[in-house]
């Protein structure tokens, strides 16, 4: 970063920057605009998915995309507010196994149980 924080809220931005770097590989550039971007209004905020990170404003429209490299693979993405961080974990579907079995043996038994309780 060229520029020190001089307020609370610019160091806090600062950090948010910094955290960026733990996940994306970024220019000293990028981390500059993504600074900047952050300071020009509290609305702004950032998503970024695996491969591209956007400059977003209050009014959820995309002002800037930049390409990006995921350094952590444990993340699918990520968004900064003036609330915080937050990280989107990356999903692994678990393979689901189906045993399908036939129906019938269990219509047979609920069958046979109505029969028994007539009896």
């Amino acid at each position: 970063m060229r520029k020190e924080p001089e307020t609370y809220n610019e160091l806090v931005k600062m950090k948010q920057c910094m955290d960026l770097t733990s996940y994306y590989a970024l220019s000293e550039e990028n981390i500059d605009e993504i600074y900047n971007y952050l300071l020009e209004n509290d609305a702004n905020y950032i998503v970024a998915s695996q491969s591209i990170l956007a400059l977003m404003n209050p009014n959820k429209t995309v002002k800037k995309s930049i390409a990006v490299i995921l350094k952590d693979s444990s993340i699918d993405g990520l968004e900064i507010t003036n609330k915080g961080l937050s990280l989107f974990p990356h999903y692994t579907p678990r393979s689901s196994s189906y045993s399908g079995g036939s129906s019938s043996n269990n219509n047979n038994n609920n069958n046979n149980n109505n029969n028994n309780n007539n009896n």
